[in-house]
């Protein structure tokens, strides 16, 4: 049978996937006119299910009908936020039980809010090069002051990671995947890349810092007094008294904790508490209502309760 035979407009037939027979026709009438009938559209939509939002991603892709591909994007984000939202409540008890990898899934559940068919498979398999590629520079070097300095050069110089001082409030800059794109983000999301290589690939002794106001990482590889890199700064190496300082001059009390090496949730949280800053100065109020649903999910409160939870400084 062809297009025209079966009722459908040649768009349609371009799926990759196959959807089924009911959902071709429910998305053939996105684009009527009557408010009604588009209504009742959506509404079957809906009732299927989360399970729609991929057909309706790649309907969305191939419609040439710009209020087809309106109504259909408002159902696909619903979509993609109740499965994010699942997915943190998920990932909220292997935070508890500290499971290896939770803070790399919660990066990613993050960019999926903008980039809903994120290749999750590709992107962890470009930290695992990179990782390769620092192990190489470092391989045979017993100096830990040497070892920093080789990573700091193939992550600043070599790679290109450097904090995008142009455009700092995009929403693509919490985003691993174009952060690792684009090698430019914020203080969090650069030191979150320099931490899943260096730190969770390697081994090496380098953790997050959720220093208020300029998230930084902690490198504890010298004996003595750790010290701490600024990944948004090209790598700038601090020690304590220079922290202790950046928060006196900023009108910030100094406590020992501010240097204490992050939780894999107190990152997350903070990453997601950015996008809610971001998203309310935006005025775009239905990703900062998801973002706060995803926090609420993370921290296992109700929205309500979370949305009353001291804020973080933004970066």
């Amino acid at each position: 049978m062809n297009s025209e035979e079966s009722g459908f407009p040649p768009k349609i037939q371009k799926f990759a996937t196959d959807p089924d027979g009911e959902f071709l026709s429910l998305v053939s009438l996105l684009d009527d006119p009557d408010v009604r009938i588009a209504t009742a559209v959506e509404d079957r939509l809906r009732a299927r299910g989360s399970s729609m939002l991929h057909p309706l991603l790649e309907f969305i892709d191939l419609s040439g009908d710009e209020l087809a591909k309106q109504r259909a994007t408002t159902i696909a984000l619903e979509f993609n936020e109740s499965v994010l939202i699942e997915e943190f409540a998920n990932l909220r008890f292997k935070l508890e039980e500290k499971k290896r990898g939770a803070l790399e899934e919660g990066v990613f559940l993050i960019a999926r809010y903008g980039y809903p068919r994120l290749d999750q498979e590709y992107y962890k398999a470009e930290l695992d090069a990179l990782a390769g590629m620092m192990h190489d520079r470092i391989k045979g070097i017993l100096s830990p002051d040497e070892v920093l300095a080789a990573v700091n050069e193939f992550f600043f110089k070599t790679r290109g990671f450097k904090g995008n001082h142009e455009h700092f409030l995009e929403a693509d800059n919490s985003y691993i995947n174009q952060v690792l794109d684009r090698r430019i983000g914020i203080p969090i999301s650069l030191a979150v890349i320099y931490v899943l290589v260096a730190g969770h690939r390697l081994g090496l002794p380098f953790t997050g810092v959720s220093t208020p106001g300029h998230f930084l990482i902690r490198y504890d590889g010298i004996p003595g007094e750790p010290l701490f890199i600024d990944a948004y700064n090209d790598g700038i190496i601090l020690r304590e008294k220079d922290i202790k300082k950046f928060l006196y001059t900023s009108g910030l009390p100094y406590y020992e904790s501010f240097i204490r090496p992050a939780s894999s949730r107190m990152i997350l949280l903070r990453m997601i508490r950015n996008l809610i800053v971001l998203f309310e100065g935006k005025k775009d109020v239905v990703a900062q209502r998801a973002f706060e649903r995803f926090q609420s999910a993370l921290l296992g409160k109700r929205h309500e309760e979370a949305a009353e939870a001291p804020e973080d400084i933004f970066e």
